[in-house]
């Protein structure tokens, strides 16, 4: 049985719940570490150019900086970064960004614009799915060298072949995937012309880091243990905690135990009945925090029958969206039936769908499936994606639909999304910066679709083609709204799309999420945001 800290934080592996709940005495965890119980294991790649795992670029965002970004002690604006200020030409096509002064990253390297031009470029060339932002730009290899471009060490030039809305392409940079890398660092460590992303993606906290943020990794192991060390040079502020220690620990039961005995500062994966039961519990708050994340549905086009509208359309009929909502969904999530998340421009707060088994019926019968059919549903494996699994299976057997449900991780399902081989699927999506172009360039927008591309060219980062979706006419329609310089216009032409793309669409959406997080009463100032890049610890402090 564990009776310090020290066997608690070096242990390859959690003591079983029941020897927890054992223990006689109640301790506290170092006064100068947060330790934070979570589900780990889906990071599988740290290079912020590759991953686009949400959990991976939560943490991502306090070891990179960006050249706009948001203040952990003041997250309330997007605002200058590693860029101190900017300039728009008049014809709003080019953008000049001033590097600050002293900035320095974590090997010691000054952060110039010359690293900016570098990280832009291997963005774009790496093609892996966060590049879907800067060719969104219309950032191409033929032009990056002269588009995105280093003016000196202290000025970026970022040239735009169309203009599009400021406040878009602001968003858009304050994301994870425009991270700015250690130029020197990497050119070290490249194998095969990866730009180092090999060398960046294995990190186990045992060489340099290539970041500038307010943290760095010092040990990682992978679903087990993450340790992250403070940079006491960060040019912003020092942060007040030492070290940030995440422990993989999957059960939300046993997370709420160990937050319980101060064993950890912070609970991160509550369900529901575990975020209800530690409320008003001595020594322990439960905050919640907005969510950008969107839970969906996705039936694959290519599969039959779900090539057939009215097939997709019964589907959305059988959802239980406000009972789950009163039970599996409380205090996680409320029912949101669009791709824009509550808060952001253009969101729409209309819940067209209910669970209605008749019109299913109907909508199945008519396409000639009376009889029911059957497919494979790949969902997450933890809750509550696992709940909303289940009750779907029950109510889709209502309208004589046998679905099979087989959960597995993000590492497992993503890769057979991507590869176009899942029937239908349960997953979840966040826009990686706050714009509704983040979720519309995903979930109504397809490169295929557009005049001029091969309709027969690959695209797996897109969402829409990994289920077979090519709407010409939506897509068209999304890249425009990228255009409108009103901002009162742009958020109407995204409520139309969204409206139009809600039931022609592949994809059921259910819920916007809320975090429940549970933490020490002396945990302070730390910032779990709806906006992409203002999620930090980097202010957090323990009193």
């Amino acid at each position: 049985m564990l009776t310090d800290r020290r066997g608690f934080l070096g242990s390859a592996g959690l003591l079983a719940s029941a020897a927890i709940v054992t223990r006689g005495a109640q301790a506290a965890t170092p006064r100068d570490a947060l330790v934070i119980v979570r589900e780990i294991s889906s990071i599988s790649d740290w290079d912020p150019a590759v991953s686009q795992i949400l959990d991976t670029n939560e943490i991502n965002g306090d070891l990179y900086d960006r050249l706009i970004g948001f203040d952990p002690r003041d997250p309330r604006q997007l605002g200058p970064m590693l860029a101190e200020r900017w300039d728009v030409a008049q014809d709003g096509k080019r953008i000049t960004f001033h590097m600050r002064a002293g900035a320095k990253f974590h090997s010691g390297n000054a952060v110039t614009a010359h690293d900016v031009a570098y990280s832009f470029k291997r963005l774009l060339l790496l093609g892996r799915e966060p590049s879907s932002g800067i060719r969104q730009l219309g950032f191409t290899p033929q032009n990056i060298d002269a588009n995105a471009r280093a003016d000196g060490d202290s000025r970026f030039v970022l040239t735009l072949e169309e203009r599009f809305a400021p406040s878009y392409v602001l968003a858009l940079l304050s994301s994870a995937s425009f991270s700015i890398l250690d130029a020197k660092l990497l050119q070290a460590h490249v194998e095969g012309g990866d730009f180092g992303s090999k060398w960046v993606s294995r990190r186990t906290g045992s060489e340099p880091s290539a970041g500038s943020g307010p943290y760095r990794i010092q040990t990682y192991r992978a679903s087990d243990l993450l340790i992250l060390a403070r940079n006491d040079d960060y040019w912003r502020f020092r942060p007040p905690l030492r070290r940030v220690i995440f422990r993989h620990v999957p059960e939300a039961g046993t997370q709420r135990l160990l937050l319980e005995r101060g064993d950890a500062d912070v609970a991160f994966n509550l369900t529901a009945q575990d975020a209800e039961a530690l409320r008003g519990v001595s020594g322990v708050k439960v905050e919640d925090f907005p969510s950008r994340r969107i839970l969906y549905f996705g039936f694959n086009t290519l599969t039959k029958p779900f090539d057939d509208l009215r097939v997709r359309e019964a589907m959305k009929w059988l959802i239980d969206y406000e009972g789950l909502e009163r039970t599996v969904m409380r205090n996680l999530g409320f029912v949101h039936q669009s791709f824009v998340p509550r808060g952001w421009l253009g969101a729409l707060d209309e819940k067209p769908y209910k669970f209605d088994v008749n019109r299913a019926k109907q909508l199945l019968t008519e396409a000639g499936h009376g009889d029911g059919f059957g497919f494979r549903f790949t969902a997450y494996n933890r809750k509550p994606e696992m709940d909303l699994a289940t009750s779907f299976q029950a109510t889709a057997a209502q309208a004589g639909v046998r679905v099979e449900v087989q959960n597995m991780p993000p590492s497992q399902s993503i890769p057979l999304y991507r590869d176009r081989r899942v029937e239908a699927l349960q997953l979840s999506y966040y826009g990686g910066y706050g714009d509704p172009h983040a979720t519309a360039s995903k979930f109504a927008f397809n490169p295929a679709a557009m005049p001029g591309v091969d309709p027969e060219s690959r695209w797996p980062s897109e969402l829409t083609w990994r289920l077979g979706w090519a709407p010409r006419d939506l897509s068209r329609r999304v890249a425009e709204a990228t255009q409108e310089l009103d901002e009162s216009k742009r958020g109407t032409l995204y409520q139309d799309i969204q409206r139009d793309a809600r039931k022609e669409s592949p994809f059921a959406f259910m819920f916007q999420a809320t975090l429940a997080l549970g933490m020490r009463d002396n945990v302070r100032g730390y910032v779990y945001g709806s906006r992409g890049a203002d999620t930090s610890f980097a202010n957090t402090s323990k009193t």
